[in-house]
C-alpha cells in the first residue's frame, strides 16, 4: 500500500510500505476457494457413491450375520448357498433357482447378479420406508392441526 510520510504530500513524495496486507488477503481468498473446492468435490464424490455402498454395506452386513446365525456349520458352497438364501429368497431364486451352485463352482456372473438384484431390492426398500416415514410425518402434521 502506499504511504505518505510527513510532509511527503507537501512535497510530492511517496513510499511504499512493507505491510504485505495484500498478501494475506490474497492467501486468505486462495485457502477459502480451496476449502470450497474441497466440500464441492467431497458432496459430489459422497452423491455419486451414496446408494449402491449403501446397498453393499447392507449385503455384507446380512451376508456376515447369516453366516454366523444361521449358516453355522456348513461349508463350502452349502455355506454360500445358505447365506445367498438367508440375505434374499427372492434373488436366490432369481439369480440361482434354476440352475444352483454345484459343490467347487465358482461362477462371478451370477454374484455380480445376486448383488445387482439386492442392490434393487435394498433400493424398493429404502423408497417404501422413505414413503412409510412421509405418510407418519403428514399423519402427526394432521392430528396436529385437528
Amino acid at each position: 500500500s502506499l504511504c505518505c510520510s510527513h510532509g511527503a504530500v507537501r512535497e510530492g513524495r511517496w513510499r511504499r510500505t512493507s505491510s504485505g496486507g495484500w498478501r494475506r488477503m490474497l492467501r486468505a481468498v486462495l485457502r477459502l476457494a480451496l476449502l470450497v473446492l474441497c466440500l464441492v468435490a467431497a458432496a459430489a464424490d459422497a452423491a455419486k457413491k451414496g446408494p449402491r455402498q449403501s446397498a453393499d454395506r447392507e449385503l455384507r452386513t446380512r451376508r456376515n450375520d447369516c453366516e454366523r446365525d444361521v449358516c453355522t456349520g456348513l461349508v463350502g458352497e452349502t455355506k454360500l448357498i445358505c447365506a445367498y438364501k438367508c440375505v434374499s429368497e427372492e434373488c436366490y431364486d432369481e439369480v440361482y433357482g434354476k440352475d444352483t451352485l454345484e459343490e467347487g463352482e465358482v461362477d462371478t456372473e451370477r454374484g455380480r447378479q445376486f448383488s445387482s438384484c439386492f442392490r434393487r431390492m435394498h433400493k424398493k426398500e429404502q423408497e417404501l420406508r422413505m414413503e412409510q416415514q412421509r405418510a407418519e410425518k403428514s399423519a402427526r402434521k394432521a392430528d396436529a392441526y385437528a
